[in-house]
């Protein structure tokens, strides 16, 4: 038990450094993203005047994306923060087991077979749910890390396995909007496209909605029909007026010329 409490603070002081970590991956000599993991439409090598449209949005872009990475290190700290209670919820349970099994044994004395027996699946019921959590979380952490590693074909592949393995599974929304991201930063429209839409599609209640009908709009614009780009830019304004990315969606037609 201690040893998995350490691994549950080892995390959370990993997670403490991510931002400090990303600024370091995203940012180039120049402070532009140098092979940024979401996408910044227009982007070109080379500098600009400040004044430039395609450089504010840029900016813009980059100070987006360090918030939705900070949104993401929130999320696993407070998914370690959890575990940490699970693994001493059950530690209780296990240390009442073993004193409901010393009495009964004490108090049947002639029969601590049949005591024994009857205890005995009890650890091993809720064992297995734990360890499927912990394996699919394991999975997705290391995916993600994958990416802030900038091994971007590496990570899409992990993130789709862990669909694959997990299609009903907590983490899989992140996962399609992830890869929407990944395929995006590869310039790989279509298959961003249809990573971005599962995520809209299939949990449209999920908290990745905003991001992904900011992003459906981006791709649509680079695959050039501008109709569809305003169409989802539209729907995070009006859908998600208090999200963040409905700002981004503003800032992006207006940069474009999205009427």
């Amino acid at each position: 038990m201690r040893s998995a409490q350490r691994r549950c603070a080892a995390k959370v002081a990993h997670l403490a450094l991510l931002p400090a970590i990303l600024v370091g991956a995203l940012l180039g000599a120049n402070g532009y993203a140098a092979v940024p993991v979401e996408e910044s439409v227009g982007q070109r090598s080379g500098t600009a005047p400040a004044a430039d449209p395609a450089e504010a949005r840029r900016l813009t872009e980059l100070f987006y994306q360090l918030q939705v990475l900070q949104q993401e290190m929130r999320e696993l700290r407070g998914l370690v923060e959890q575990q940490g209670h699970q693994i001493k919820r059950m530690a209780r349970d296990q240390q009442e087991q073993y004193i409901d099994l010393d009495r009964r044994l004490t108090g049947m004395r002639g029969a601590p077979a049949a005591a024994g027996s009857a205890t005995a699946p009890a650890p091993g019921a809720g064992s297995g749910s734990s360890q499927d959590s912990s394996s699919e979380r394991d999975a997705y952490t290391a995916a993600f890390n994958l990416m802030k590693e900038q091994q971007f074909d590496a990570s899409a592949s992990a993130f789709n396995k862990l669909i694959m393995d997990y299609p009903n599974g907590a983490y899989t929304p992140n996962a399609f909007y992830w890869l929407g991201e990944l395929y995006l930063a590869k310039t790989q429209y279509e298959k961003a496209r249809q990573s971005f839409a599962q995520v809209t599609n299939l949990y449209p209640d999920h908290q990745k909605v905003p991001d992904a009908l900011y992003k459906l709009g981006v791709v649509y614009h680079q695959l050039g029909d501008t109709q569809r780009s305003l169409e989802f830019l539209n729907r995070v304004r009006s859908e998600h007026p208090q999200s963040s990315a409905a700002g981004l969606a503003q800032t992006y037609a207006d940069a474009a010329e999205l009427r």
